[in-house]
C-alpha cells in the first residue's frame, strides 16, 4: 500500500510563494496604507498651520490663510472613512489596524484641528489662557473618545456611534476655518451671499463667543453617550428614492459651495444627535410607567 502524500508541501527556501499569497498581503496592507496617509495629512496640517501662523506674525497681516491645513483635515476624514470601508469589504480588519487607526485619528482629528482652531480663532480670546485651555480640553476629549471606541468596538452596535465621531468633530472645526477664510463668497448668489454678509457683520461675536462654545460643546458630545447614525451598514440596495434625491442635492451643493455646505451639514449632524437625545428623554419622562401586575 503506497503512502499517502501530504497535500500541502512546505515551501522551500528561495522558492516563490503563489500569487494568491502576495495578493492577500497586498490587500491586507491597503487599509493600513490609507490609515498611514490619514496620519501624514494630519501631520502636514499641523506643519502648514504653524507656518501660516509664523507668516502672519512676520508679515503683520490681519487675515490668517489657514485654508490648506483645513482642507488636509477634510481629506484625512475621507481617508479615515475609506480605510474602514476597504478593511470591512476585503475582510482584513484586525486589532493592529484598529489601534493604528486610533493613533492616526488622534493626530489628524485631535491635535491637528485643535491647533488649527487655536491659531486661527481661540488664541485671540482676551481672557488669559482661555483659548489654550479649550484647545487642550478638545484634544483630551478626542483621546478619550478614541480609547473608549477601541474598548467598546466588540460590543458597540454597528448601526450607530456612541458619542460624536472624531472625524465629524474635526471636520466641523476645519470646515468652519474654510467657511471663515474663503474669498470667493461674493461670486455666489441667492443663499450664500446674504449669509456671508450677515456673518461678516457679526464675525467678532462669532469668534469671541460662538466658536469657543462650539468647540467645548463638540468635545463634550464626543465623550457623551449620545447616539449618532453610522454608515457602516449602509448600502445602495437599501437607499430609498427620497434619500437618493437628498444625496444628489447635497453633492450639487458641495460642488457649488463646499465650504458653506460642509459646515452646514456637520452642524446639522451635531445638533441632530443632541436634539434627538433630548427628545427621547422628554418622551420617556411623560410616558406612563407600566404598573406591575399583582
Amino acid at each position: 500500500m503506497a503512502a499517502i502524500k501530504p497535500r500541502n508541501k512546505p515551501v522551500a527556501a528561495g522558492v516563490e510563494r503563489p500569487p494568491n499569497s502576495r495578493l492577500r498581503k497586498s490587500i491586507f496592507l491597503l487599509p493600513n496604507l490609507l490609515t498611514a496617509s490619514n496620519m501624514v495629512l494630519g501631520l502636514l496640517s499641523i506643519v502648514f498651520a504653524m507656518n501660516d501662523s509664523l507668516a502672519l506674525k512676520l508679515s503683520g497681516e490681519n487675515v490668517i490663510p489657514f485654508v490648506l491645513p483645513a482642507k488636509l483635515i477634510i481629506i484625512a476624514a475621507f481617508l479615515d472613512f475609506t480605510d474602514g470601508f476597504v478593511a470591512r469589504a476585503t475582510g482584513t480588519t484586525s486589532k493592529f489596524g484598529m489601534e493604528f487607526d486610533s493613533l492616526s485619528d488622534l493626530i489628524s482629528f485631535g491635535v491637528a484641528p485643535g491647533l488649527l482652531i487655536y491659531l486661527s480663532v481661540l488664541r485671540n480670546i482676551p481672557v488669559l489662557g482661555a483659548g489654550l485651555s479649550i484647545t487642550l480640553f478638545y484634544i483630551v476629549c478626542t483621546a478619550i473618545r478614541l480609547a473608549r471606541f477601541n474598548v467598546q468596538a466588540q460590543v458597540e452596535e454597528k448601526s450607530h456611534f456612541t458619542g460624536l465621531p472624531s472625524p465629524a468633530a474635526a471636520g466641523m472645526l476645519a470646515s468652519y476655518v474654510l467657511f471663515a477664510h474663503y474669498e470667493g463668497w461674493y461670486e455666489k448668489a441667492i443663499i450664500v451671499n446674504p449669509v456671508m454678509h450677515w456673518y461678516e457683520e457679526n464675525v467678532n461675536w462669532w469668534e469671541l463667543y460662538l466658536i469657543p462654545i462650539m468647540t467645548v460643546l463638540i468635545a463634550l458630545v464626543m465623550v457623551s453617550t449620545i447616539s449618532y447614525p453610522s454608515l457602516k451598514k449602509w448600502s445602495w440596495e437599501t437607499v430609498k428614492p427620497v434619500t437618493f434625491a437628498f444625496i444628489i442635492l447635497v453633492v450639487i451643493f458641495l460642488i457649488y459651495s463646499m465650504e458653506f455646505t460642509s459646515f452646514a451639514l456637520l452642524s446639522f449632524y451635531l445638533l441632530w444627535g443632541i436634539l434627538h437625545a433630548l427628545t427621547k428623554k422628554s418622551f420617556e419622562k411623560i410616558r406612563p410607567k407600566k404598573v406591575p401586575a399583582t
